[in-house]
């Protein structure tokens, strides 16, 4: 008598499931049939509100089993693949998956062979570890598999999925500034000989002034004793600072911009950041012990606390201090639609003694950019708008004030997965609160 064998039942009941659960997707299922030398079936990506069929597929290898999985936990699993079905799967043109179910219970996990081989110290060892979690095979894989399926240069646009979803931008509004500029004439020949004069006199004098054609303007009133060794009597000026603000003439406009930058730079220095010409960026300051620092902030749901200063030691004399880095972020005034914002590029600043720059910088830099992910970058952006909006000891008469960060409220929203399991293999940095959501 002819005899079917119970594994070929299983996976049959294992290519069964992937149909049933890729035409819930919405998706088109072809199964091979017949003799095939690796490949069970093959996945259409179909447009499900219009019904339209692109003709962009996913080549699939089904592994079914009833027993336990190799080396599973209530977390994962391995599956160790045979050399020449590597080969196989690799050489083709085709995006291919491998899926590994348990029809009995209903469960299948998949991976992109393509993306999980392409790591040579991967392929050489053959085995492929699933995660229970992230790779199960069901109706949430289909932005996923999309993504798998469609070339990023044929612009096709199959629908984002709707749902509500907020977008982070890294704009802060500038929620006030003060009513009122002045303005005032100078016999000094530039701003380095008015900081000097002004510093001569040992007391505390603010520094957000600018030097403009042997003229001063502030926001701080220069009818004040402390300006007085540095104007000329009688040529003090009070001025809208609204008129100024939205004035059309570009020079104008570069001009209030160096205001907003110098007003900024003092504002922050008493919070203890300061501002790296060199660098173009505002950076966090070392206390004078040099210890770590660490600063509490809103995030978007939650208190939160990220570490801002810390000493990293030479792997070679570890009683020695191979640098110092510091939270940093560049920051830009830019006008939208009559209203100004400061826009935020977190970074970072590295020094050998906490205010000079290390000759490693660069190499720093360039080392923690590669490892951050965008998660990591929005952290950041959120931190520095929190801290932008704090009023402090120091700065509880803050001229220029800040609002929330500027989201926006979307009826459609991506599948953030699905976007992620497109970026380059390698590890990355979530540091601290790292938050949610993307940037705009």
């Amino acid at each position: 008598m002819k005899k079917i064998t119970n594994a070929a039942m299983i996976g049959d009941l294992g290519v069964t499931l992937i149909q049933r659960v890729v035409q819930e997707m919405g998706f088109l299922w072809y199964p091979t049939g017949g003799t095939e030398a690796g490949i069970d079936g093959t996945i259409e990506i179909r447009h499900k509100e219009t019904g339209e069929a692109t003709n962009f597929i996913i080549q699939v290898q089904s592994k079914a089993s009833e027993g336990p999985f190799q080396a599973e936990t209530a977390t994962g699993f391995e599956y160790l693949c045979a050399e020449r079905d590597i080969d196989y799967w690799m050489n083709g043109n085709t995006p291919v998956i491998l899926i590994r179910s348990r029809p009995s219970r209903n469960e299948a996990y998949w991976i992109s062979i393509q993306h999980y081989f392409a790591d040579p110290a991967m392929r050489a060892s053959r085995k492929i570890r699933f995660d229970k979690s992230a790779n199960r095979f069901d109706v949430s894989s289909r932005a996923q598999l999309e993504a798998l399926a469609l070339p990023v240069s044929t612009g096709i646009d199959l629908g984002s999925e709707p749902r509500n979803e907020i977008i982070y931008s890294d704009l802060v509004p500038v929620r006030s500034l003060p009513e009122c500029y002045y303005t005032a004439r100078t016999e000094f020949a530039n701003q380095k000989s008015v900081l000097a004069e002004l510093a001569s006199s040992r007391k505390h004098f603010p520094r957000g002034f600018v030097f403009h054609g042997k003229a001063i303007y502030s926001f701080h009133d220069l009818g004040e004793g402390t300006w007085s060794a540095v104007r000329e009597a009688g040529t003090v000026e009070r001025n809208t600072t609204a008129d100024w603000a939205h004035a059309a003439e570009p020079q104008q406009s570069r001009l209030f911009v160096e205001l907003l930058n110098a007003t900024l730079r003092d504002q922050l220095y008493g919070d203890g950041i300061s501002f790296s010409k060199m660098e173009d960026c505002f950076f966090m300051r070392g206390g004078e012990d040099l210890q770590d620092q660490s600063r509490s902030y809103e995030s978007r749901r939650k208190a939160a606390t990220r570490t801002v200063f810390k000493a990293y030691r030479s792997k070679k004399d570890k009683e020695q201090i191979s640098y110092y880095r510091h939270a940093a972020f560049s920051g830009r005034f830019v006008s939208y639609g009559g209203r100004w914002y400061l826009q935020i590029t977190p970074t970072y600043r590295f020094t050998k003694d906490g205010f000079r720059s290390s000759h490693l910088s660069a190499l720093a830099l360039s080392g923690i950019k590669r490892l951050e992910n965008n998660q990591a970058v929005h952290g950041q952006v959120v931190m520095w708008a929190s801290l932008l909006r704090e009023q402090t000891l120091f700065s509880t008469n803050q001229l220029i004030q800040f609002d929330e960060l500027l989201q926006f409220s979307l009826d459609h929203g991506f599948d953030d997965a699905a976007w992620l399991k497109r970026e380059p293999a390698g590890p990355s940095l979530i540091l601290e609160d790292a938050g949610q959501g993307g940037l705009l």
